[in-house]
């Protein structure tokens, strides 16, 4: 009976094939899939169970577990496919393997995906997970206000703190927080990823954990020059760094002439509700090259190493902020809405000679500052680039 059913199985796989071969029928691929899915479940099991009778037959010890080469998939000559032990075994969802196979065979394998105009859509846990890598990866991340909404968000008249008076009679003034409406849009930021092409023999688990990481710092990295940079049009969030907080802010002409008075004087800009969680946000070469040795009136350093605190308040070190501009502000009150799963278009072509698969991650998203008065920036004139 298990036999009849095995070769009732491979016949119907022939045909499906046929089917997908014929470009002039139309057919369902869902449905398509959906069976293939039924036939390849109902054909393990029964082989699973003729595995059984045989060792019953024969004495053979059946192993706990069965190993097969990990990551892929093995193909008998008429095409049928055998999952591997481990995929069987795995937690993670159809949508996850499918993806992950679809990066595997660079761009190739695409049943099971979804696709948006050519290019996979990561699956949702995935998308989490690697929104969760994003601020492990980078301070920025963790610094502002990460909201993952789908679709477009609005926010009109936000008012945290400093509420009007309420009297009969008093006009009505903003005392904090944004004045009108603000819709987050669906920017495009875009990442690359190489893997080489001997991954595809790792195992499914081991290479999503490479997948996740790789792709959570592609992306912080671009999403960071944006928070940081950003112009606010031309398919840009608005940047920490070029929003005018018109008198919050504090000049130095010249580097040689900055002092940690000047650090001082800029916490002072920002409310004061802010400043208890605020932190300083500083380039790299800037921070090194400028802050880290600096001293204060008494000789001792104004930076703690072992805190990594700046007058007594943290520092986020960027690569991508501005040389020469030093923020200070609370982070929080800067949203970027990451509204829609990165989706993946994978090449076997771009680096073929160097045998490496590329990935271009495309994000989309917004963020804009929801209330100036959490920000201040120091200038120094003589390190800033025209």
């Amino acid at each position: 009976m298990n036999e009849k059913r095995l070769n009732e199985i491979k016949a119907r796989k022939a045909e499906i094939r046929s089917l997908l071969n014929d470009t002039e029928k139309d057919v369902n691929l869902e449905e398509i899939n959906k069976e293939l899915d039924s036939l390849n479940k109902e054909q393990n099991q029964l082989e699973e169970r003729a595995k059984i009778a045989r060792s019953l037959e024969t004495g053979e010890v059946i192993p706990e577990s069965e190993e097969a080469a990990p990551g892929t998939n093995l193909e008998d000559e008429e095409g049928d496919v055998k999952v591997n032990t481990e995929e069987k075994k795995s937690n993670m969802s159809k949508e996850v393997r499918s993806f992950l196979k679809y990066m595997m065979s660079g761009g190739r394998e695409t049943r099971g995906v979804t696709l948006e105009n050519g290019q996979a859509v990561v699956p949702q846990e995935l998308d989490d997970e690697i929104i969760t890598e994003m601020r492990e990866v980078s301070d920025v991340m963790s610094f502002i206000e990460i909201k993952n909404i789908k679709g477009t968000l609005r926010v009109g008249n936000l008012s945290a703190i400093g509420a009007n008076k309420d009297k009969d009679g008093d006009a009505i003034t903003a005392n904090g927080g944004t004045t009108g409406d603000i819709t987050f849009g669906s920017n495009r930021t875009s990442g690359k990823i190489e893997l080489g092409v001997g991954l595809a023999a790792e195992s499914i688990e081991a290479f999503k954990d490479i997948v996740v990481s790789e792709l959570a710092l592609a992306l912080a990295l671009e999403l960071e020059d944006q928070v940081m940079n950003g112009k606010g049009s031309d398919n840009e969030a608005e940047g920490l760094f070029t929003k005018d907080y018109g008198e919050q802010k504090v000049t130095v002409a010249e580097a040689a002439n900055l002092k940690h008075q000047n650090l001082a004087e800029l916490k002072g800009k920002i409310r004061r509700a802010y400043g208890k969680r605020a932190s300083y946000v500083i380039n790299t070469e800037t921070f090194h090259t400028y802050i880290e040795g600096m001293v204060g009136e008494d000789g001792h350093p104004i930076y703690n190493d072992a805190t990594e605190m700046l007058l007594k308040k943290p520092v986020i070190i960027s690569d991508a902020a501005p040389k020469g501009k030093i923020l200070f502000g609370y982070g929080k009150r800067y949203w970027y809405n990451y509204n829609m799963a990165p989706q993946i278009a994978s090449s076997e072509h771009e680096k073929f000679s160097e045998g490496l698969i590329v990935h271009r991650a495309l994000a989309f998203g917004d963020g804009h500052v929801m209330d100036a008065k959490a920000f201040a920036v120091l200038e120094i004139t003589d390190l800033i680039t025209p």
